[in-house]
């Protein structure tokens, strides 16, 4: 009598192992380029305010981060679930939900970092329009009132490098408090653990033009004299014919 046999798994094969997890795909390569072009134009306009030899260089980084804006609000608009701002209020809208737990003494302080970081999210993209826009309007001293759109400028620029750190230290708190870097995904576009991609593609070709356009806007600019030392305000302008009428 035959006796029943039993299909024992192959081991593998020496020296082979098997792939990692890479994780779930959950921010696509347009916002990620958008995210640290965003950063870099605050950071170069921020670090060249205050220097006259640098105007031009703070200018043209000033218009490229309201282009890198606009980009922002029509992709939140019709990209990605992921990158839609409807999502973004969304996590907003639940600091009710916590300020009644939190008062019934249930506190949630991952939750806790997690709003705060939408909240900061949310509102430096509030802030960065009143922020471009006081600029352009300081540039061309519209209305004459250079100084008062001076002064406006610098309010909305510090407000928005006041989220800015609120948003980094959020961020650093919760990778504390989950024990994984959160900052990896903006660089991977792929989160830790198991479950489905949230992104079905990484769209690319999308994140190569914004990139393009955003070199292109800056090359342009330097080609029409807006690099460093270069740009001179109308107010100079203007007090340099005076001399030379004199």
């Amino acid at each position: 009598m035959n006796q029943p046999t039993t299909s024992i798994p192959d081991a593998p094969a020496p020296g082979r192992t098997e792939p990692a997890r890479r994780g779930r795909l959950t921010i696509d390569a347009p916002m990620r380029a958008f995210h640290w072009l965003f950063a870099l134009s605050f950071a170069g306009a921020w670090l060249t305010a205050e220097s006259e030899h640098w105007r031009g260089v703070h200018v043209t980084l000033g218009y490229a981060f309201g282009g890198l804006l606009v980009f922002r609000l029509v992709y939140g608009l019709i990209g990605p679930r992921p990158a839609r701002l409807g999502l973004l209020w969304h996590r907003v809208s639940g600091v009710g939900d916590w300020l009644r737990h939190a008062g019934a003494g249930r506190l949630d302080p991952a939750r806790a970092a997690t709003l705060g970081m939408g909240a900061a999210m949310l509102l430096l993209l509030l802030v960065a329009a009143p922020l471009v826009l006081s600029g352009y309007a300081g540039d061309v001293e519209w209305l004459g009132m250079e100084d008062a759109w001076e002064e406006t400028h610098e309010f909305f620029a510090n407000s928005a490098m006041a989220l800015v750190f609120a948003h980094l230290a959020l961020l650093a708190l919760l990778s504390v408090l989950r024990r994984r870097n959160l900052a990896r995904p903006m660089l991977t576009g792929r989160t830790e653990g198991a479950g489905p991609d949230l992104v079905k593609t990484q769209r690319g070709w999308l994140a190569v033009a914004v990139v393009v356009a955003y070199l292109g806007f800056v090359a342009w600019q330097t080609t029409q004299g807006r690099d460093g030392g270069a740009s001179v305000s109308q107010s100079e302008r203007r007090g340099g014919h005076h001399d030379d009428d004199d």
